[in-house]
């Protein structure tokens, strides 16, 4: 009876092994663009750029934002420090003018043993856009 019962229990342990053996699928992802199909995301957005960093006791963040022509343009940045896991605003820059392009800049005394990071929103006439980073 023992003899059987190993037996059986062998016989289910290959099934589930043989059952568990891996196949590689793959797959072409087809909403990858090709060379001649760039999609457009942004109709009014030409590019954002963003940045912060960390030096001592300083943090400086930067924000660039260009457009395809001439339209209202608005920079906030935000400096968000994390507290109990979740991060709040301590300090915001903000720009606005009318043009195809324009950048700020702002720094603030921080202190280095709390985490930080930047959030960037960028408008450009009616099409707005968020961006975080990291230090």
């Amino acid at each position: 009876m023992v003899k059987r019962i190993t037996s059986l229990f062998l016989t289910i342990l290959m099934l589930v092994t043989i059952s568990n053996v891996g196949f590689n699928v793959f797959a072409t992802d087809t909403d990858t663009p090709t060379d001649e199909e760039i999609p457009v995301r942004f109709s009014v957005i030409s590019s954002a750029a963003y940045s912060i960093g960390i030096s001592g006791l300083k943090a400086t963040c930067h924000g660039r934002l260009t457009a395809k022509y001439s339209t209202s343009l608005t920079i906030k940045l935000e400096l968000q420090k994390k507290s109990s896991g979740t991060y709040s605003t301590i300090k915001t820059w903000t720009t606005s003018t009318t043009s195809t392009s324009t950048a700020l800049e702002g720094s603030k005394v921080i202190n280095p043993l709390s985490t930080y990071r930047l959030k960037a929103t960028f408008t450009a006439g009616s099409e707005t856009v968020t961006y975080y980073d990291y230090p």
